[in-house]
């Protein structure tokens, strides 16, 4: 493929009147974009990344270990506190930047604004966190990280439909499902290997200081060309709100993705959140023992995840197929859950890694392509695929929720909780069938 000149990344812009109320034809978006060189796209990965460094790796690892340091007594509840409020923070942000970034009309652009505004946020989120000597002051931290973070996601990746021609879309859409749960397990490794998890402010500063370099390289070829201002309908506060819901009647498609994305990321954030808790009280690792484990299992999962999101994407694109990907990804995560269920050993686990990770990469591999197809207007794609890393943002309230719940009330019963975990795996696959408009 020819290589294109970063200053060509950016698209003509579409006129409102072309896509307000209505998408805009793929013929359009085609002759409208140029292709989009390697660099670009490598540093698209690694930006969208940020999401699993900054977030993944501290949900699995550096919050459950400060939870248990300041608040030993009252692990499962302040962990729940903690972890569900800061992504409350972030499923209010992710389609609100979306959908502002949208209406942006400077002259850096729609979407680098808001990117810049979410890694300052980030940063600061993370450093107060660092510092932080009771659970109030992690919660302040947490919920300006989540912020941050959830801005960056929902704005890097409303670039796809921006920027990216349909042709490069697959392996695009691909590297940025990926990516998050990939920078996840890059941060534990690096987390685990180049501090002392005993002293969780140290990740803490290191995953601050990885997340800004990885924007910082993305923003230096980003390009953008300005939104013309007459393009943007006059601003109207209930129509705002207004847009912000979507008819599921009108719209099935769109509703039935979103729930399904919910339920499986709800398996990945109760396996993801409880994982420690789990090698601690039902493997009786060491404290040291279980962070080490936690990182293996991510290194096996998450190294299996490329293997297996690389020939999805090869695949699915060859067979012009994403339902079947997703289907059969997210019954695979029900299989790996339910091994760990049924036989709590830690080999068991390292085989339920290479499943449950095989499958989240086969399901990773198509399912933003899937969540562009199925958008119901182009003109909306920031807001809209905000909304879809709602999806994210909601397992991640949920998932402490239930978690201290089912724990408190059944004594530690992780079986229950995992097996729970696995039925919704189970359920969003389900989901999928009804979709008409994507094959």
């Amino acid at each position: 493929m020819a290589e294109s000149s970063l200053s060509a990344n950016a698209p003509e812009p579409i006129s409102s009147h072309q896509a307000v109320d209505e998408k805009v034809s793929p013929e359009l978006l085609q002759t409208s974009m140029r292709p989009l060189n390697w660099t670009f796209r490598v540093l698209f990965g690694l930006a969208s990344m940020v999401g699993g460094l900054s977030s993944v790796c501290i949900k699995q690892l550096l919050l459950p270990i400060q939870v248990s340091i300041l608040a030993p007594a009252n692990i499962n509840t302040s962990f729940a506190l903690v972890a569900s409020i800061g992504a409350f923070a972030g499923l209010l942000a992710a389609p609100l930047s979306g959908a502002l970034s949208d209406r942006t009309t400077l002259r850096w652009g729609r979407r680098r604004p808001w990117i810049i505004f979410g890694v300052i946020s980030a940063v600061i989120g993370l450093v107060i966190m660092a510092q932080s000597q009771n659970i109030l002051t992690l919660l302040i931290g947490e919920i300006i990280a989540q912020i941050g973070v959830d801005t960056i996601l929902s704005t890097v990746t409303a670039i796809i439909p921006d920027q990216v021609p349909p042709s490069q879309r697959p392996l695009t859409s691909a590297f940025n499902g990926m990516a998050p749960i990939v920078g996840g397990v890059i941060g534990l490794i690096l987390v685990t290997r180049f501090t002392n998890t005993r002293y969780p402010a140290q990740g803490y500063y290191l995953m601050a200081g990885v997340s800004f370099l990885l924007i910082v390289l993305f923003l230096l070829v980003l390009r953008e060309k300005p939104l013309p201002r007459g393009d943007v309908l006059p601003f109207r506060f209930g129509r705002f709100l207004a847009s912000f819901w979507i008819n599921p009647i009108k719209y099935p498609d769109f509703a039935y993705t979103l729930l399904s994305r919910c339920l499986v990321f709800l398996t990945f954030t109760i396996l993801g959140a409880y994982t420690l808790f789990y090698l601690r009280n039902v493997i009786h690792f060491t404290a040291s023992a279980s962070a080490q484990g936690v990182a293996t299992f991510q290194l096996i999962s998450t190294g299996t995840l490329l293997i297996s999101a690389l020939i999805a994407g090869f695949l699915s694109d060859k067979f012009k197929r994403l339902k079947p990907f997703v289907i059969v990804g997210a019954v695979l995560m029900a299989l790996g859950m339910f091994l760990i269920v049924f036989v709590p050993a830690w080999t068991a686990m390292l085989i339920a890694a290479v499943i449950f990770g095989f499958g989240f990469g086969v399901y990773l591999a198509v399912d933003i392509a899937l969540a562009v197809r199925v958008l119901p207007k182009t003109s909306d794609s920031g807001k809209d695929l905000g909304i879809i890393y709602t999806a994210i943002f909601i397992p991640l309230i949920l998932s402490p929720i239930i978690g201290a719940f089912v724990l408190n009330l059944s004594h530690n019963n992780f079986a229950l909780l995992f097996s729970i975990a696995a039925f919704s795996s189970v359920f969003a696959a389900v989901l999928i069938l009804p979709i008409r408009g994507v094959k």
